[in-house]
């Protein structure tokens, strides 16, 4: 995964500013926990390994946000590719995910940086 220019907005790489990897990981729990409770996303979890799957997203996130890059997991199109997941399913993933990080007390302008950096990603995820 390619590193980015530290943004201007923030002191130090985002990940630091989530509490580091173990910062991320409570996020991650407290993210699959909300994505199990809704009703439009729940579904693309069923008969799936979910500690497989949170560990995934945790190194994913740890990479993106800038922290060591230990993803070692498919490309996030081969990943979804198969699940015909929605463009409701992925704001409501990332709704979530703002919401756990609002719930960790993570400042409003770190929060606009990693909507910036999950953003983008719509086009790897969404295929339906």
């Amino acid at each position: 995964m390619a590193r980015r220019a530290r943004d201007p907005l923030v002191s130090q790489p985002i990940v630091s500013e989530l509490g580091g990897p173990d910062g991320v990981s409570a996020t991650v729990d407290d993210l699959y926990r909300r994505l199990l409770a809704d009703s439009t996303v729940a579904p693309y979890f069923e008969g799936s390994d979910l500690a497989r799957i949170t560990m995934h997203m945790t190194d994913f996130l740890i990479a993106v946000l800038d922290g060591p890059d230990r993803y070692q997991g498919r490309s996030l199109h081969t990943a979804h590719e198969h699940l015909a997941i929605t463009d409701e399913a992925f704001d409501s993933t990332a709704s979530h995910l703002l919401d756990a990080l609002e719930h960790r007390d993570v400042r409003p302008e770190v929060l606009d940086l990693v909507l910036d950096r999950i953003a983008p990603l719509r086009s790897s995820v969404v295929t339906s």
